[in-house]
């Protein structure tokens, strides 16, 4: 039959991640750190994508004013809706959204392996 290759367990490749989300503010930074199968902080640039929502599931699609990239590469796929992030060598990327005003949003990591990670409430100020 082969070998068979699982995504989460290849060398180098995202299958977590760990969203640290600031303060409530009128702008949030948002810091992923993207881990390994084991859950081992990646050592090595990886690309995810990931997306703004207004609920913690994931499935209401919303938008920020805007998202500006602290650390990491970012490239916007949808202005102010979804992402391409590429870490740093530390495995870690991070983005300061801009809310539109008193609200709550989220951002949904997607890894590798298909697995989407969502951040803790983003609660921007008005």
């Amino acid at each position: 039959m082969g070998t068979q290759h699982i995504i989460g367990w290849e060398k180098g490749v995202a299958a977590s991640a760990t969203i640290t989300v600031g303060a409530t503010a009128a702008t949030i930074l948002v810091t992923v750190q993207l881990k390994d199968y084991k859950g081992t902080n990646l050592a090595q640039i990886c690309r995810v994508t990931g997306y703004i929502t207004s609920d913690a599931a994931g499935l209401t699609s919303s938008t920020v004013t805007s998202a500006t990239v602290d650390s990491g590469i970012q490239n916007s796929i949808e202005a102010t809706k979804s992402y391409e992030f590429v870490s740093t060598a530390a495995g870690v990327f991070s983005t300061t959204l801009d809310g539109t005003g008193a609200n709550t949003r989220y951002l949904q990591v997607v890894l590798p392996n298909g697995t989407v990670v969502a951040s803790g409430a983003c609660v921007f100020s008005a």
